[in-house]
């Protein structure tokens, strides 16, 4: 109840409204991202690290001093902006991962909203999806099939138990 007062004050439609829908199936996608990208990136690291630390080593005995020091300085530099590129690419996983996911289970929630409501025994209840929900366009056109079809058998079965009545 709470949640509902905050989001109506903070002017959030609850059903448009971003959120994880499915925590396990929303956060496993990024994860499993996450570790072949960090897998990838560590054999890139150490396949960098065997190739230039012999090249490294020799550079830094052989220069005078001051070009070590700037060449600590610039690879230290690398390894800051790497690491930050890294980082901006884990935040560009999650989130593109757990919208993307939002895009693909959202509409489960309004599909599965109809069928509850259609097995309380209201048939009125349409679905209309988002145009981007088009991977559960047919499904949803089929739920209001179903709910039509079963909306007009009890309508005709009311009407048949008014005319047995009257009768």
């Amino acid at each position: 109840m709470a949640s509902n007062f905050a989001r109506s004050i903070m002017g959030f439609d609850s059903r448009r409204a971003f959120r994880v829908l499915q925590f396990g199936a929303q956060i496993r996608l990024p994860f499993y991202l996450l570790f072949i990208t960090i897998g990838f990136m560590s054999l890139f690291a150490w396949h960098a690290y065997s190739a230039y630390a012999e090249l490294y080593t020799m550079v830094m005995t052989n220069v005078p001093e001051s070009y070590q020091e700037q060449i600590l300085r610039q690879t230290q530099d690398f390894s800051i902006v790497g690491a930050a590129i890294l980082g901006g690419l884990v935040f560009t996983i999650l989130g593109f991962s757990i919208a993307y996911t939002h895009t693909l289970i959202g509409p489960t929630v309004a599909l599965r909203r109809q069928v509850q409501s259609m097995k309380d025994g209201n048939y009125r209840t349409r679905n209309k999806l988002r145009k981007t929900d088009a991977a559960h366009h047919g499904l949803a056109q089929d739920l209001n099939e179903l709910a039509a079809i079963l909306q007009q058998t009890q309508t005709n079965a009311k009407s048949a138990q008014a005319s047995q009545r009257s009768a």
